[in-house]
């Protein structure tokens, strides 16, 4: 039995133990009823053995392995001496061969060192091989064997496997070189073509300079020749008078673009109003959302609190919890503490009541030396009523020490009645903290809906605005425009005032011209009257003549008063022929010099009303551009 509770002590844990003594079977119970559990045993805290820390440091070195391409380095001794500089060849190659670099060289060169995966052997050498890669997808293996397939590459150089190709020694780098070479070929192929379009450029550049130089020098040489041209600069006097003729065109245009100006300036003033009207309700709308955004953040404030106050009491209670777990382990301390001490003065009691038994058995057989005995039974007894009174008393200290524990268990009992109230608070504290959580859930969701409606509202307010100061400096604009195009069409007015009066001016001269003309007329139907008598009398005169020149004829040698009349006669026709001459000269020269002013003033007549025509058409095309212009900021 012995044995077997050392066995059971030995083997058995304190929760096995426990769940025999408790057991529902009366006769594991009893079985297991001195068996008390040797109470809570300290946590071992864990540390790291040496196994341990040396598979974490193998651990951490493969996978750095793994994650890296490892070179190795040998160091090598050049020379015996220590001279720098100083290179023993025998000495070296000794060193190679001994420490196996030259094995292993040759150990590597027989194999495939060189690998890469698929995916980066075409990423990088793709190149080399693009006519042979046909478009689209394709897997990383097949355009890697296609790549090799078009280098030419034996299958001695390079062989496939399931994720990786691997390569002879030597191989990778010829790849490096040959994909240099096809860099640089194309690196060259397009500076080429880079520098072959700048120069192009830089030619198509000097060649319209070219042309351009060419041209200013024709354009100085026209400008040599025309300047001293009469035509030229008559040309260049008359070009600034050729502009009055459309300013009456320009003020009409210049009318119409206010009108329109106006108009623009009209809707753009109701499009403010209505801006003006929807700000406010957007304004007053965000207003609305920032109390009512107000009220749920002093909600969400109140909730926290709640909730910081829920788990202040939720701490409490678990430190309640705490420090009576902690009066339950040491009173079960004390109770096992006693449970041993009562089972070590009950194991004494059994051997000081064994020993008795056995001093009565040796005093039954000895038969002598009864008083010897006698006393010595005495002490027994003495020593036996010792043992009772600390039984006793460990009995009443057992009693105290069960009653303690019955205080302890009720004050237990209380503890975990409290301890299932404060769970059961704690709970329901959880549910509502949980309901909190999630009302603050949604009210954190309501703000932040609310905060991205606010947002929304503030950027169509910013929106509203900036299009309201569009519309404010765009009517700005158009009343800038207004008023310039009133000064504008003020000074065309005024304009047309001055050339309103050059036409009344043109159109008194044009009358004075007229009546010139009819006095030059009249005194040239004069002219043509006196030219009509003169003609009548030089023919009287011719008619005289002749009958005096028959008379002389039929005299036959009149006498010399009759000659001397003669000859006043022939110097009064000389003389009344040479009035005559003159008066015709006379006469066609002043009906010359009127049919010039007459044509004078007629030209002058067309050219003012066709420099008016003109000037009405500027005037109308000026004003329907001024307008264009002024439309065009509006829209």
């Amino acid at each position: 039995k012995q044995w077997y509770q050392r066995r059971v002590a030995i083997t058995a844990g304190d929760n096995c133990l426990d769940l025999f003594r408790k057991s529902a079977m009366p006769f594991m119970a009893e079985l297991f009823a001195d068996c008390v559990p040797a109470g809570p045993k300290e946590r071992k805290k864990t540390f790291q053995t040496m196994a341990m820390m040396h598979r974490k440091s193998l651990n951490s070195l493969m996978g750095m392995l793994h994650a890296t391409y490892p070179h190795f380095i040998r160091c090598l001794v050049p020379n015996e001496t220590k001279t720098p500089g100083k290179v023993q060849a025998e000495l070296i190659l000794h060193q190679l061969r001994c420490n196996g670099v030259l094995e292993g060289i040759r150990i590597v060169r027989a194999g495939f060192p060189n690998r890469i995966a698929y995916a980066d052997f075409v990423q990088r050498y793709k190149i080399l091989a693009a006519s042979a890669i046909p478009a689209g997808f394709i897997e990383a293996k097949e355009a890697s064997q296609l790549i090799i397939t078009h280098l030419e590459l034996t299958d001695d150089q390079a062989k496939f496997g399931n994720t990786k190709v691997f390569f002879r020694c030597g191989i990778l780098g010829t790849l490096e070189d040959l994909r240099d070479e096809k860099i640089t070929q194309i690196l060259s192929a397009f500076q080429a073509l880079t520098r072959g379009w700048i120069a192009r450029k830089i030619y198509m550049k000097l060649m319209e300079q070219r042309v351009g130089v060419v041209v200013l020098q024709r354009n100085i040489r026209q400008h040599f020749v025309l300047r001293n041209w009469p035509w030229w600069k008559l040309f260049t006097k008359v070009k600034p008078l050729l502009s009055i003729a459309r300013q009456e065109d320009e003020i009409r245009e210049k009318e119409e673009e206010m009108k329109k100006a106006m108009e623009e300036a009209a809707a753009t003033a109701v499009a403010k109003k209505e801006l003006e009207e929807k700000y406010e309700k957007l304004e007053e709308e965000r207003m609305k959302i920032q109390a009512e955004l107000e009220r749920e953040r002093q909600a969400a404030i109140d909730a926290e609190e709640l909730v910081f106050k829920l788990e202040g009491k939720q701490q409490e209670l678990e430190e309640e919890n705490n420090e009576l777990i902690d009066r339950i382990e040491e009173e079960e301390e004390n109770n096992f503490i006693v449970a041993e001490n009562k089972r070590g003065v009950e194991a004494e009691l059994i051997g000081v009541q064994e020993e008795l038994a056995a001093l009565g058995e040796r005093l039954k057989n000895a038969g002598g030396d009864i008083q010897g005995k006698e006393a010595e039974l005495k002490e027994k007894n003495n020593e036996l009523t010792r043992k009772d009174e600390e039984i006793k008393k460990l009995d009443t200290k057992l009693n105290d020490t069960a009653k303690r524990l019955g205080e302890t268990e009720s004050m237990l009992a209380a503890a975990q009645e409290k301890g299932q109230r404060l769970d059961k608070e704690k709970k329901r504290v959880e549910s509502e903290l949980g309901e909190t959580k999630v009302d603050l859930d949604k009210e954190k969701r309501a703000k932040a809906d609310l905060d991205k409606n606010l947002r929304k509202k503030d950027a169509e307010c910013k929106e509203v605005l900036g299009q309201l100061d569009d519309m404010t400096r765009q009517k700005t604009e158009s009343e800038d425009t207004v008023r310039r195009k009133e000064s504008e069409i003020s000074g065309l007015q005024a304009a047309v005032e001055a050339e309103q009066n050059n036409v009344t001016k043109c159109q008194r001269q044009i009358k004075d011209l007229g009546q010139k003309n009819k006095d030059i007329e009249d005194e040239l139907d004069n002219e043509r009257n006196q030219k009509q008598r003169l003609e009548k009398a030089r023919n009287e005169l011719e008619a005289q003549i002749a009958a005096y020149e028959d008379q002389i004829e039929e005299a036959g040698g009149a006498n010399s008063a009759a000659t001397e009349l003669c000859r006043r006669r022939e110097e009064e026709i000389a003389k009344l022929r040479k009035d005559k001459e003159g008066a015709e000269l006379e006469a066609q020269e002043q009906a010359d010099a009127s049919k010039r002013k007459f044509n004078d003033v007629q030209n002058q007549l067309e050219d003012a009303e066709d420099m008016l025509r003109k000037y009405k058409a500027k005037a109308k095309k000026e004003k329907s551009t001024d307008c264009d212009s002024a439309l065009i900021p509006l829209l």
